[in-house]
């Protein structure tokens, strides 16, 4: 039988990371050309600033930028698979990756500079727990994202741990011991911290109690991954009070998480009254039919409850604390995070209205779903 974690001695942990970077993306620069497809109007929905006739946005859509990105960083994540593969040494495939990172915050006038600018600000923005107003829609949208890639954050920290012991000590491997648990979720716990706080001030700003209501709720559900997060600290021993607790806060997180994911961020109401037969039809136009969003939304279902490995026997659940496990869930968690901010601009534009009119243009892909 095929060692699936001897699959990762040819991939180490910094080109991991690179590559679930990468693999979002990707999957960003095909959520925004499909989304174009259909003539949802990204450049509204996100606020973004490039310096593009809006008349001529379909001559420069936003994907062709974000797709030129993906590009440069697939070449340097082959150079650093080559240089790994030919020297054996895991330190210098951190070279190709940091030459990656000062491509993206290079403050030179080059390669997409002004949607770079926008990044790097939103970045310093958000990194704080606020959020411009102006562009609330797209600061959100990166906030969740990061709570997505929360383990991955926190792998950073350890692949920069074991760059500085590997090139002290080259001889030896001291992952294990590196991988201080309290201080990798502290990490991953960040960007919930900051989404918890944006909602803190979205509340503090709401105009009525209605929004004060839901900017709460929004606020709970975010509160409610902290147990899930620290608690495995202390719970990693089978059946004993503690590991019970971090499952049971698992399962509240997740099951919260995914009821706000469809009737909240999707805008469906599958969930919010399933007996009534108009909860199951659009009242607004959208472009895919219920089908689809009903896929979506237990796929979406699947993926939240993917902790749900935890409770299975030892025999099953050792996969998931190697190398290949843990990659495993970390790309299986960002692929349904790509999914979720697919439906979740869709959903905005529904609510807005924000879809491109092309004049002379076929208009079915916009027709209202039976």
């Amino acid at each position: 039988m095929v060692d699936l974690n001897n699959l990762m001695d040819y991939m180490p942990l910094i080109l991991r990371l690179y590559f679930l970077v990468l693999f979002g993306l990707y999957s960003f620069t095909f959520a925004l050309w499909l989304l174009y497809a259909y003539r949802v109007d990204v450049f509204a929905l996100l606020n973004n600033p490039l310096p593009v006739n809006r008349l001529n946005q379909h001559q420069a859509p936003l994907y062709r930028l974000t797709y030129k990105l993906s590009v440069i960083g697939t070449f340097l994540f082959i150079a650093a698979e080559i240089i790994y593969m030919l020297t054996e040494s895991s330190e210098m495939s951190y070279i190709p990756v940091v030459i990656f990172c000062v491509i993206i915050f290079m403050p030179l006038r080059k390669l997409q500079y002004f949607q770079r600018k926008v990044f790097m600000r939103q970045c310093l923005r958000i990194s704080t727990g606020n959020y411009a107003v102006e562009y609330k829609f797209p600061d959100i949208i990166f906030s969740d994202l990061l709570t997505s890639y929360s383990r991955v954050i926190a792998d950073l920290w350890l692949a920069g741990a074991i760059l500085i012991y590997t090139v002290s000590e080259p001889s030896r491997s001291r992952r294990k011991e590196l991988e201080n648990e309290a201080i990798m979720s502290l990490i991953a716990a960040y960007p919930y911290a900051i989404r918890f706080r944006q909602c803190l001030i979205e509340r503090a700003h709401a105009d009525n109690e209605t929004a004060r209501f839901w900017s709460t709720m929004n606020a709970i559900k975010y509160l409610t991954a902290f147990p899930a997060i620290f608690l495995g600290i202390v719970g990693n021993k089978r059946m004993t009070f503690m590991w019970f607790l971090w499952n049971a806060s698992s399962a509240i997180n997740s099951t919260y998480s995914f009821w706000w994911d469809v009737s909240q961020d999707w805008n469906l109401d599958f969930l919010k009254d399933p007996l009534n037969n108009k909860s199951w039809k659009f009242q607004t136009r959208r472009p895919f039919p219920v089908a689809v969003y009903i896929f979506f939304s237990a796929l979406d279902f699947v993926l939240r409850m993917s902790w749900v490995v935890r409770v299975l026997s030892e025999k099953h659940t050792s996969l998931f604390a190697t190398d290949f496990g843990i990659f495993l869930m970390q790309f299986l968690e960002v692929f349904r995070r790509c999914i979720w901010v697919f439906f979740r601009i869709e959903a905005e534009a529904s609510k807005t209205m924000a879809y491109l009119t092309v004049q002379g243009a076929n208009d079915d892909v916009l027709s209202h779903p039976e």
